[in-house]
């Protein structure tokens, strides 16, 4: 009689289809948006890189004023396209929004 008691008052597991490999949308999404930033920063800095060759080259070798114009202007290009990637990037987590618990 004991061990009918005990038995009864066991918490039972009860089998679940748990599917933690299959990714939520809204992690797909983000995930998705994250990967659209990266391609769209990566293919400015490719243009960038083309410019900037590009500028050196027209720079006279004998005008050491150009080159530096130049690599600073290289470098605020790619400061910039580098903050737009990150506030891209910082922009994906917030979308989905008001979609929690679903």
């Amino acid at each position: 009689m004991a061990t009918v008691a005990l038995a009864a008052t066991l918490v039972t597991c009860k089998s679940v289809t748990d599917n933690v490999l299959v990714p939520r949308e809204p992690a797909t999404e983000a995930a998705n948006c994250i990967s659209a930033c990266a391609h769209s920063a990566n293919d400015a800095m490719r243009d960038e890189s083309q410019l900037h060759v590009a500028n050196e080259h027209a720079c006279d070798k004998g005008d050491p004023k150009c080159h530096q114009a130049e690599a600073e202007r290289h470098q605020a290009a790619v400061d910039r396209i580098q903050e737009g990637r990150k506030a891209c990037q910082n922009n994906c987590h917030h979308q989905g929004g008001g979609k929690g618990g679903h």
